[in-house]
């Protein structure tokens, strides 16, 4: 591997001139919000920046556990509950 570089099956990171890393992930949006999830077959998506590769592997993981989605507006990882299903189906 190069350094700098961090490069997985379905996430990869780059490190950038301000010392953070770049993360993206193979993910599909959900509804019509700037919400992602987790897919192997996703496009790749860009899923925040981060101080140390191990806080961004670390939230990749959550992604890839199915226990948050990426939001894009707000840059968070958030979780899924009952109120993100509502959304999603358009109920709020």
């Amino acid at each position: 591997m190069l350094p700098g570089l961090y490069s997985g099956l379905d996430v990869r990171a780059e490190r950038r001139s301000d010392g953070l890393w770049a993360f993206d992930m193979k993910a599909n949006q959900l509804g019509h919000h700037l919400w992602f999830e987790f897919s192997p077959h996703g496009l790749w998506t860009a899923i925040g920046a981060w101080r140390t590769l191990e806080t961004g592997l670390w939230v990749a993981s959550r992604l890839r556990a199915g226990t948050h989605f990426w939001d894009a507006e707000s840059a968070v990882a958030r979780i899924f509950d009952e109120s993100v299903y509502s959304a999603i189906r358009g109920e709020i």
